[in-house]
């Protein structure tokens, strides 16, 4: 069983999927820290503005497949743009049970305030936007909700109980 986190960025995608990973002893996979790896060390932020938003969304999908094709027991923390790919996001649900963590737009706003962090689309849009665009197709490719404003431990445990 592998286990995917979705969400906006600053939702606590990567906080929450330690946590989880640590209370069922499975293999945490941060996409956004893997791709800087994978692409040299460069930082998000300028993977986005080398790349453009289209082949940022390319290569997120084609390393979403990579890296967990054929694997078990992973935390899948793939970056807050993935779910603009279907292709990607059919295989997540396909290798796993797809956990949408949802924040409040303020929420969202106060934890990535003046945080660069290659958020795809922010170029063009606001934050508001890319909330109302995304939380759509979050849901659409969800088999569970939880709330994340709160306590990354209890938001853990929830998980746990779930599907554990």
């Amino acid at each position: 069983m592998n286990i995917t986190l979705i969400g906006m960025p600053g939702s606590g995608k990567s906080f929450v999927g330690s946590v989880l990973a640590e209370a069922l002893g499975f293999t945490v996979i941060d996409f956004d820290r893997e791709m800087e790896k994978e692409y040299g060390g460069s930082s998000l932020q300028s993977l986005v503005e080398e790349w453009g938003d289209a082949l940022f969304i390319e290569r997120e999908a084609d390393f979403a497949i990579r890296a967990t094709e054929g694997k078990d027991k992973l935390i899948i923390s793939p970056g807050g743009s993935i779910i603009y790919s279907p292709h990607a996001m059919e295989h997540l649900q396909d290798i796993s049970r797809i956990v949408y963590l949802k924040a409040p737009l303020a929420l969202i706003e106060k934890r990535i305030n003046g945080i660069p962090r290659g958020i795809i689309g922010l170029g063009s849009k606001t934050l508001a936007d890319l909330y109302a665009e995304r939380v759509p197709l979050y849901e659409k490719y969800a088999h569970a909700t939880f709330s994340a404003d709160g306590d990354a431990v209890q938001i853990a445990s929830a998980i746990v109980k779930q599907f554990a």
